[in-house]
């Protein structure tokens, strides 16, 4: 504050006063500090809008930059946990048609020696009966 701030008011007389040529410079001198003031007042309002406005930018990015980011993580997670159930699946997959192969040929050598084994019991009949009716023919039999 200067001298004129803290100065007491001079008491007022009842004559009119006139301002001196000091008094109007004091007066001009006060007034270029206030208006430098409200000068300096709104290019620090600027200054500070232009900070908010550079600060809102800069964490939309940061927000959507991490975003992205994050979404690529997920992304290549999902791609790689993919990845493992196919590689799991082609394995079981393959397991399943091993046993499936050994099931058919196990099969199939059961099928095999079931008519094998019935051909040769069904023939061993068909042998055992033209014994019998030879023997019978011939007078050996009962």
């Amino acid at each position: 504050m200067n001298e004129d701030m803290t100065r007491p008011a001079a008491p007022r007389m009842p004559s009119a006063r006139c301002a001196t040529v000091e008094d109007l410079a004091r007066v001009r001198e006060r007034l270029a500090k206030v208006e430098g003031g409200h000068d300096n007042l709104r290019e620090g309002l600027t200054t500070l809008s232009q900070q908010f406005s550079d600060l809102r930018r800069d964490l939309t990015r940061t927000v959507a930059d991490t975003a992205a980011q994050t979404r690529r993580e997920i992304m290549q997670h999902v791609d790689d946990m993919t990845g493992t159930a196919s590689a799991r699946d082609a394995e079981i997959s393959g397991r399943l048609s091993r046993i499936e192969g050994g099931l058919k040929l196990t099969s199939w050598m059961s099928m095999t020696f079931i008519v094998l084994a019935t051909g040769l019991l069904g023939w061993g009949q068909v042998g055992d009966a033209a014994w019998s009716l030879c023997r019978r023919a011939l007078g050996y039999g009962p």
